[in-house]
Formats: C-alpha cells, sequence, structure tokens
C-alpha cells in the first residue's frame, strides 16, 4: 500500500460520512496557524484547501467595521508549498490563492456569542454599539451641583432625623449638593464631619 491508497482510503471514509448525513465539525480541528480548522484536497497536480479561520478586521474609515471575523477560504497552494515523500507537508494559509472566499463579522465575545453576520450588517451594528456607548457615556456622567446656603436650613431638618444628629446646628451643615446620575437624583450633605444622602 503507497500513500496514495492511503490518501485514498482516508477520502472513502470522509465521503462515507457526509454521505450519511454527517456534518464536518471543525470546532476540534484547531491548527497550529491560527485557524480553526482546515482540509486540504489534491487531484493529482495541485492542493486546494478549504480554510475556516478567525482574523481581526480593522476598516479605517468612518463607518467601518472592528471586530473579529471568520473567514472561509477555498485556496489553491502556493508555489512555496512542501510536499515530499514523508507526511510533513507545509501548505501556507497566508500564502494560499484564494479561490472561494466569505468574511462574516463575529458579534460579541468570543467565548459566549454564537452570531455571525455580513461585514455589511457588522458595519452597521458597530456604528450602532459606537453611537450607545457614546450616548451611554453622556448619560451616564455623574454631575454635582452644590446648592446655596438658603438650602442648608431645609437640610437641616432632614439631618436632625438621622441616627445621632438631633444636636445638629445650621453652622454644622458643611456642604449640600444635588447629584445627578442615570437620569435620577439625589442629594448629599456633609455635617459634623458625616457624609448623608438622600434620595428626591
Amino acid at each position: 500500500m503507497k500513500k496514495q491508497d492511503i490518501r485514498n482510503l482516508y477520502t472513502q471514509k470522509v465521503t462515507e460520512l457526509l454521505n450519511q448525513g454527517w456534518t464536518i465539525f471543525p470546532d476540534t480541528m484547531n491548527g497550529s496557524q491560527g485557524e480553526i480548522a482546515h482540509i486540504d484536497f489534491t487531484n493529482g497536480s495541485e492542493i486546494r484547501r478549504v480554510l475556516l479561520e478567525r482574523d481581526t478586521h480593522w476598516d479605517r474609515e468612518e463607518g467601518g467595521y472592528w471586530g473579529d471575523i471568520i473567514r472561509l477560504t477555498v485556496g489553491r497552494a502556493g508555489k512555496d508549498t512542501w510536499v515530499g515523500n514523508t507526511w510533513d507537508g507545509t501548505v501556507w494559509n497566508n500564502r494560499l490563492e484564494p479561490l472561494f472566499q466569505i468574511e462574516w463579522a463575529w458579534l460579541g465575545s468570543r467565548r459566549n456569542s454564537d452570531w455571525y453576520v455580513s461585514l455589511e450588517e457588522g458595519r452597521a451594528a458597530h456604528q450602532k454599539q459606537l453611537e450607545r456607548y457614546r450616548n451611554h457615556d453622556r448619560n451616564d456622567r455623574m454631575t454635582y451641583t452644590d446648592l446655596p446656603e438658603a438650602c442648608k436650613s431645609a437640610a437641616l431638618r432632614w439631618v436632625r432625623k438621622q441616627p445621632r444628629m438631633k444636636t445638629c446646628r445650621l453652622e454644622d451643615i458643611e456642604q449640600v449638593r444635588k447629584v445627578t446620575y442615570e437620569g435620577k437624583t439625589h442629594y448629599e450633605i456633609k455635617a459634623k464631619g458625616r457624609a448623608f444622602r438622600t434620595d428626591k
């Protein structure tokens, strides 16, 4: 039996499983060049690789997609492919001549996401995410407004109802300020070296 006989038997077994409805499961076929999976084919004169890999896509222009992608490539092995008489031939993924290629944007975290869309949809989702982030940043910024001296009288009435603060006097009120965060307002009062918070 020669190498070609073993290749033929391997191909026969792959074909049998495919014909029985089995699906190639690339999740467990990680290689050493960053690919998720690959399988090579030959017709005797050239080698073709079906490659599934993850990569990072960076569109420099405004409105582009920045993030992880999954790429499926069917490519012809480059001229520098090394094939000897042993089983250690090398086909370089980055030197494949693409015959077919498609890319999907990988939405969410690598470990938790199972959502993939076209790069065009990925660009739209990325822009929406950026806009939400910018709006979230604007809305979530905490703002403080120091209130005038006249507000200390109202603050004093509230502070005197707090434990161990019955004897508090107007001059003990150091600061009264209004705090706005996520569209909600509360008040902070400093008196006798203690800090209090009261909701509106």
